[in-house]
């Protein structure tokens, strides 16, 4: 059966949604805007390889926000552990080997490739330190929260492991924010230009329609906040984006439904329309949230985080396509 090329959009489980926030070092990486859409074909080539690159390092990060959400579901992160908490048992993830691998594959390969992108290959190297430090230390913190260590030293060690964990954690998550950032319009320009080569070799076909939907969703994931206590997101905006993912849903429900043999033949298109249909669904009730006359907050905040949640599950279902 035929696989797609892999769409590599960001899974920005670091950003979708109400996380607990660290304290962010100002490590902005806007790049200088670069003419994508009439690059030369093997420089464009060279730039598809470096933003895949630096993607995958965002979802491989998405490790570390894991194991500090966990972390921060029991103890008072400003203050560090004290040994008494209710829920200490709880510790913490750990990291993944893989996932500090992709990231150093990333800082490694990634700047040497043209065209140069000065302040997001500086800040891919920066994560990579950070994350890398990060992961032992972590490792070092789960082996002592799951053997129960803290009853032995009266938690002393918990507050070292803390003093330990939180400059790396914030160095690493404001390196992830300023990377995601300047990546957000440069790898839309990318995917533009990649939807209109399909188009041009192949027309309008399945592909097309579902990078097509992936690029309206993303658009609308760029509105979602990052902390808690950000403005409610506009209702004009939001309309805006959402009636560009209302286009591109039922363009590609209607090519699906007109072309179902073809789309047969793609490996795994079921379980990819059934996260796009979840998406567009939690986008759906997002939009009524904000466009009634008073916006409730705490169905706004639910509504949110489950548009988030559908983001993450259609990227890890059509990154499954490759």
């Amino acid at each position: 059966m035929p696989r797609l090329k892999s769409l590599l959009i960001p899974l920005l489980l670091c950003c979708a949604g109400f996380l607990p926030a660290a304290i962010a070092e100002n490590l902005e990486a806007t790049p200088t805007p670069l003419p994508v859409a009439e690059m030369a074909e093997p420089e464009f080539q060279s730039l598809v390889k470096k933003t895949n690159l630096y993607v995958q390092a965002l979802n491989a990060v998405s490790n570390a926000q894991r194991t500090f959400d966990r972390y921060a579901s029991w103890v008072d992160v400003k203050k560090g552990p004290t040994g008494k908490e209710r829920y200490i048992s709880y510790g913490l993830y750990t990291i993944s080997t893989s996932s500090v691998a992709d990231v150093k594959k990333a800082a490694q390969e990634g700047p040497p490739l043209k065209p140069a992108l000065p302040e997001l290959d500086t800040v891919i190297v920066r994560v990579a330190e950070a994350f890398g430090a990060l992961e032992p230390v972590v490792k070092k913190a789960s082996d002592y929260y799951e053997q129960e260590d803290y009853k032995d030293d009266d938690a002393k060690g918990a507050q070292e492991l803390h003093r330990q964990m939180m400059p790396l954690f914030e160095k690493m998550f404001a390196g992830e924010r300023a990377l995601r950032a300047g990546l957000d319009t440069l790898k839309m320009q990318v995917d533009r230009r990649q939807l209109a080569q399909i188009e041009k070799l192949s027309g309008r076909n399945y592909e097309w329609h579902l990078r097509n939907f992936m690029i309206a969703a993303k658009g609308v994931i760029n509105l979602l906040p990052e902390k808690p206590d950000a403005p409610v997101i506009s209702a004009g905006a939001y309309k805006e984006r959402y009636s560009e993912l209302e286009n591109a849903y039922n363009g590609y429900m209607t090519f699906t439904a007109e072309h179902s043999e073809e789309v047969k033949k793609v490996m795994l298109a079921s379980f990819v329309e059934s996260a796009l249909k979840d998406f567009f669904t939690a986008s759906k009730f997002l939009r009524r949230v904000l466009e009634a006359p008073k916006v409730e907050r705490s169905e706004y905040v639910t509504r949110v985080n489950e548009l988030a949640k559908a983001y993450n599950a259609l990227i890890q279902r059509s990154n499954s396509l490759r």
